[in-house]
């Protein structure tokens, strides 16, 4: 084993939204947050089930509404604090190149969050301050192109980490398809892609409410990472 923890940095898809354990549904505060359905959460998301199937402890930092920069800080936070970057296996799942964050160090923290999320993310609904700089960074200075940018500086930045540091890193889209200019030569992609394939190729039945994966989803993606895990990783 090349590996003896995975590490997952994405959105909220990494993270295991709406993934509610049965028992809770009847919650009155029942939300995939809620304290009493983490392990379910963590177990049924496609990171822990690599994680069981491996035998290895799990670290997720994927986030509800994160965006490709929320990803790249969490993964330097983590770089600067984790003491041996090379015993893991790095998991990167892109979302959305169409959404952004800002990082606020005054953000007031709920009391669950972990001291390194003190991002505010396009993706949420935000209060009425918010919504206003949400529309004019769209208007203004958000468009194909400098999402093409954002996404290429993302995966150019992970790659180049991942090779001057010798780490185990696979990146991976779970976004939608992705809204960027043509494919070129110089445009830089992940080493797999799930989005064509769940959403155009799998039955509706697959995803949650919201589009998130399912359980089923989660272990659709599972399967797919171990077969690109073994190939690249163990056997590589």
């Amino acid at each position: 084993m090349k590996f003896k923890k995975i590490v997952g940095f994405g959105d909220s898809w990494l993270w295991g939204d709406e993934l509610i354990d049965p028992a809770l549904e009847l919650h009155p505060r029942c939300h995939p947050a809620l304290t009493e359905n983490t392990p379910y959460r963590e177990q049924n998301c496609f990171l822990g089930l690599l994680g069981q199937h491996y035998l290895v402890p799990v670290e997720n930092y994927g986030i509800p509404g994160g965006s490709l920069q929320s990803a790249v800080w969490t993964f330097l936070w983590w770089l600067d604090h984790e003491t041996h970057p090379k015993d893991c296996l790095l998991l990167v799942g892109h979302t959305d190149a169409a959404r952004f964050s800002y990082y606020d160090p005054n953000r007031i923290m709920g009391p669950f969050d972990p001291d390194w999320h003190r991002f505010v993310h396009s993706a949420w609904p935000g209060n009425p301050e918010w919504q206003p700089l949400i529309q004019q960074q769209t208007v203004l200075t958000d468009c194909r192109q400098t999402q093409a940018l954002r996404f290429q500086e993302t995966v150019l930045l992970f790659d180049g980490v991942a090779a001057r540091q010798d780490l185990n890193l696979i990146q991976f889209n779970l976004a939608k398809p992705m809204r960027l200019m043509n494919h070129t030569q110089t445009m830089a992609w992940p080493d797999w892609s799930f989005s064509e394939w769940f959403f155009k190729e799998l039955p509706a039945t697959y995803r949650k409410p919201r589009n998130h994966p399912t359980e089923l989803g989660h272990q659709l993606i599972h399967d797919r990472l171990i077969s690109q895990i073994d190939s690249c990783i163990i056997k590589g």
